[in-house]
């Protein structure tokens, strides 16, 4: 059975090298015929092309006969040349030249009167031995006018074997001939390879007491026994997977719950740190890396000692582990880290019980909580406190003493009981605008107070906040004076709001000027904003204050501004507001020479583009 196999791979081989060899004796001969044909066309197309530009003088067409038609016959008799003839417009030779090969019988045609400068193409075929021609025609013109053809024919070359080519096609079947005793032993040290893996299959299937499969003689039977081995160990891998699915069932449960823990571990706000029994850490969120500037990678797997600097925070983590008996409360210490001075860090430690055994620790929780904004939260609120305090302190003193005065005194003057009673009214109006101050303050950082909105006529608006500042500042000897165009555009704003900003500009303005200064308010209307200016020639603001200019409770150390009263809360509510409407406000300012705030106010319809993009 062996044998036969073997003999007929060796005949299918010598079957696949004939087909072979012929295959490419074919391609050969036909590729010398198509060399051929090509060849020929293009000499016909050349020859064809030349005659359509000679002058019917130069033709010399005598007896039938034509000096150019002869010379053509005697370059081309060694060739496939049939003939070369001039014909009339009906087709009557004027002159020809037939191939010496023998009498031919050129084909009669239908010309047309087409004066075509190109040479064209056409098959045609002898009426004596029925052999195809490749004729090739041009115009003869005289003058510019068609006054005949010529005509030049070739034998159509023929697909045949030429003996001379023979030897050369044995060349090539020589190689391919050796190339089969070659390939046949190739392919027996191959298939002694798959019978030597065959017997290793047998050896392996003996092994696991399975039936084993024959032996292979050539490549099909190789495959039908590896495919019969591959379905014996996929049933055993099935019966092993079989076995092992409740590991895995566990496994994953495990995975998945794991994953569920890090994930709800890793949204908490604050950083969480895990450590093992031994006080290495098993687990860590992100969030540490940003509080304590350690990258994950050397907390993980780490004792406490190898990673923090602090020791208040190591002998913490060190009590949770080092204990035999363990601590089973939680203790929290507080740090600021080296690595950034303006964070305050709570770390508090928590034991973590076995889930079936309540008095076994199993590890420790750790959270490091950022309490920095809490701090300074507390710090501004009693900063905050202690201001309000001294403000409202220092004018309930003054009513105090004042009143006082108007009690116990008997036979006070009349100017000076008014005066005490000014002073009275004065300190109350102080009071009673800084509590507003502090509640719209206080309304518009909580988020509390809505804008009212309506369409207000601008012009007006500012005119009459002008003047009422103006009234009450006449007494000493200010300037005022209003520089606004005779239009400005109606926006919608909340008219109550934005005068107690533009109050607050144009009362600061008077408070801190000088003798017989000036206070401008001044607009203009640009293409999306108003412009409102509100300059005066005061005392100016220094270039180290106007940065804080705009903060709560913020004065200058100025002498000449701490004897003015004020509570420095009018700049800051102004530019509360004026925010609160989507605008900007700015300071320019010279110490002596005055100051300059302006207010930029969006157009409705600048906010509306905004708001529709």
């Amino acid at each position: 059975m062996k044998r036969i196999a073997t003999e007929r791979f060796g005949l299918i081989l010598i079957s696949a090298a004939l087909l072979v060899i012929i295959t490419i004796a074919w391609l050969l001969i036909t590729n010398r015929y198509q060399n051929q044909e090509q060849a020929i066309k293009q000499q016909g197309r050349n020859i064809a092309q030349v005659l359509s530009t000679l002058p019917l003088e130069q033709l010399s067409i005598k007896n039938g006969r034509s000096a150019i038609l002869d010379l053509i016959q005697n370059k081309l008799q060694q060739s496939d040349f049939a003939y070369a003839t001039i014909v009339d417009k009906q087709g009557k030779p004027m002159a020809m030249a037939i191939s010496s090969s023998g009498t031919i019988a050129i084909p009669k045609i239908q010309l047309t009167d087409s004066a075509n400068l190109w040479p064209s193409e056409h098959h045609l075929n002898l009426q004596t031995d029925n052999k195809e021609i490749i004729e090739f025609r041009a115009p003869l013109l005289a003058n510019g006018k068609l006054i005949g053809h010529y005509r030049i024919g070739f034998f159509k070359p023929d697909i045949k074997v030429d003996l001379q080519e023979l030897p050369f096609i044995a060349q090539l079947a020589l190689p391919v001939f050796l190339l089969v005793p070659l390939t046949y032993f190739l392919i027996r040290r191959e298939l002694q390879a798959l019978r030597q893996a065959n017997v290793e299959i047998n050896k392996t299937l003996h092994k696991q007491h399975l039936e084993t499969v024959n032996e292979a003689n050539d490549f099909q039977d190789f495959i039908k026994n590896f495919k019969h081995f591959v379905e014996v160990v996929d049933h055993r891998f099935q019966q092993l997977q079989h076995d092992n699915v409740k590991t895995q069932a566990s496994t994953l449960a495990i995975s998945y719950q794991r994953k569920r823990m890090e994930a709800a571990l890793q949204s908490l706000p604050d950083a969480v740190l895990i450590m093992d029994e031994t006080g290495l850490t098993t687990f860590a969120n992100f969030k540490l890396t940003a509080l304590i500037g350690q990258p994950l990678e050397s907390v993980i797997h780490k004792k406490p000692q190898q990673w923090c600097n602090n020791q208040d925070v190591i002998n913490l983590l060190a009590r949770y582990h080092s204990n035999i008996s363990r601590l089973q409360r939680s203790e929290t210490v507080e740090y600021i880290p080296e690595n950034n001075l303006g964070k305050t860090i709570v770390v508090g430690a928590y034991p973590i019980f076995a889930p079936k055994d309540v008095e076994t620790i199993c590890g420790t929780l750790v959270i490091f909580h950022d309490k920095t904004q809490e701090v300074l939260a507390n710090n501004a609120r009693d900063e905050f406190i202690a201001h309000v305090a001294h403000e409202l302190k220092s004018p309930l003193n003054v009513i105090r003493m004042y009143a006082e005065l108007l009690s116990d005194e008997q036979g006070i003057p009349d100017d000076q009981r008014f005066n005490a009673v000014n002073v009275i009214n004065d300190e109350v109006d102080r009071l009673a605008g800084l509590i507003s101050n502090l509640l719209n303050i206080t309304k518009i950082e909580a988020g509390n107070i809505t804008l009212n909105l309506h369409r207000v006529k601008f012009v007006e608006f500012l005119k009459d906040t002008f003047y009422s500042v103006a009234r009450s500042g006449k007494h000493q000897d200010i300037d005022f004076q209003l520089q606004l165009p005779r239009t400005l555009s109606n926006i919608q704003v909340d008219k109550e709001l934005l005068r107690i900003a533009i109050n607050n500009l144009l009362t600061n303005a008077v408070k801190y000027n000088r003798p017989n200064g000036k206070v401008i308010l001044s607009a203009e209307e640009l293409d999306e904003v108003i412009i409102i200016k509100v300059s005066d020639t005061g005392l100016g603001i220094s270039p180290v204050d106007q940065p804080r200019i705009f903060d709560k409770f913020y004065r200058s150390s100025d002498e000449q501004i701490t004897r003015k009263n004020g509570h420095g809360l009018g700049l800051s509510l102004a530019k509360e507001i004026i925010e609160l409407h989507q605008g900007k406000i700015s300071l320019q300012s010279s110490p002596g020479e005055g100051s300059e705030f302006t207010i930029s106010l969006k157009k409705n319809s600048t906010i509306l583009k905004q708001a529709v993009a």
